[in-house]
């Protein structure tokens, strides 16, 4: 091995290993964006984790047990605030099973993740989903292009 070759793949490596650390960062954003606790969920701040174009996502979700099919950020959020406005508390996290694969510009995690809460009418929630992210570097960022979530419970 020469020594551009091993410098070569030391920075590949260094790359690697970066965009790994920012796909785990950039997952447990999502994970604490869900995660308002005692807080109202606006909807923030997705903007700085999904592709922000019209059709630059695709997002299934079977959580109240039909599946919704969402294809920009807007729609995600107005989907997803008047949902999780019924709640007075909600948190989640994921179980100890993230699994992050890198392969040049694309990415994908896979884990669970648990958690729940109170609703304003005064039920408690648990859930158990699974889920699917794609990610994509866009002009440098990783950005979610593709989330795909699978309700194994919703338990009031």
């Amino acid at each position: 091995m020469t020594v551009n070759s091993i410098q070569s793949t030391a920075q590949v490596q260094k790359v690697e290993s970066n965009d790994y650390q920012k796909i785990q960062q950039l997952t447990e954003r999502w994970i604490d964006l869900w995660s308002p606790k005692d807080k109202s969920f606006t909807g923030r701040d997705f903007e700085q984790i999904f592709a922000e174009g019209e059709n630059d996502i695709l997002v299934f979700d079977n959580f109240d047990g039909s599946v919704v099919v969402l294809r920009s950020l807007q729609a995600y959020i107005d989907t997803w605030v008047p949902v999780m406005q019924q709640f007075i508390y909600w948190e989640i996290a994921i179980e100890d099973n993230l699994e992050i694969i890198i392969a040049d510009d694309l990415a994908t995690t896979t884990f669970s993740f648990a958690g729940g809460g109170h609703s304003q009418d005064g039920k408690n929630y648990e859930i158990r989903q699974y889920a699917t992210h794609v990610w994509r570097k866009i002009e440098g960022q990783w950005r979610l292009v593709h989330e795909h979530l699978t309700a194994s419970s919703l338990q009031p």
